[in-house]
């Protein structure tokens, strides 16, 4: 059995995972509460489920892009779960797991994760047999993004009612999207991304395992 647990932005999810597929799942809104929030919701899930801990193998943890203190409150559980049972861990971008959420053949994908100061993580994925990220995780603004964007693409996550408009604005029909409900990032995906890795043999380190934060840093006044 595999444990995911999202703690990227403010939107809180964990899974449970095993060779069937998703076992149980739960996603909410915790705004700045992760580490308030998730033992507790980690405790309610495994019940619901009727899991033991001891019967976890291992913890597959979103990486960010995301929210500094978010990000650091997951990696720290999912580490300390690690260490104390044994665990494999498995680091999964949260980008990447977006996209394989959203994927259609064809399709760019630009999976958005709200940094802050009007700006977003982002990369290009294409999914066709098997999923292809064509770019490093950026640090972009949508206008930027969308000046680049030459085809259709299909732009997922992040996405309240003035980002879709600003999209919209400057690619018309080329701006596809997901509908609400279905733009709901799902912690399942991320699991079935590290149950991938489990199965392949792979696992990565307790002590070198990092967040990936992808800020700019605050220029100082002249």
């Amino acid at each position: 059995m595999l444990l995911a647990i999202d703690t990227a932005t403010s939107l809180t999810g964990i899974a449970l995972y095993d060779g069937r597929g998703p076992l149980a799942e739960c996603v909410w809104e915790s705004g700045r509460n992760h580490t308030a929030q998730l033992l507790p919701q980690l405790d309610r899930l495994l019940g619901y489920a009727g899991v033991e801990r001891g019967a976890l193998r291992a913890v597959g943890v979103a990486l960010g892009p995301g929210s500094w203190s978010g990000l650091r409150v997951g990696m720290s559980v999912a580490k300390g779960l690690a260490l104390a049972g044994g665990l494999a861990l498995l680091g999964i971008s949260t980008l990447e797991a977006l996209a394989y959420q959203h994927a259609q053949a064809g399709t760019p994908i630009y999976p958005l994760i709200r940094l802050g100061r009007d700006r977003f993580a982002t990369a290009a994925f294409r999914f066709d047999a098997d999923p292809t990220r064509r770019e490093p995780d950026r640090n972009v603004t949508l206008e930027e993004l969308c000046a680049e964007v030459e085809d259709r693409g299909l732009f997922c996550g992040d996405l309240d009612e003035g980002a879709v408009a600003r999209i919209q604005r400057a690619l018309g029909p080329r701006a596809l999207f997901p509908r609400p409900a279905a733009n709901l990032r799902r912690p399942a995906f991320l699991a079935e991304l590290a149950w991938q890795r489990l199965v392949n043999g792979e696992r990565d380190d307790l002590v070198t395992l990092e967040p990936i934060y992808l800020g700019e840093p605050v220029k100082p006044r002249p």
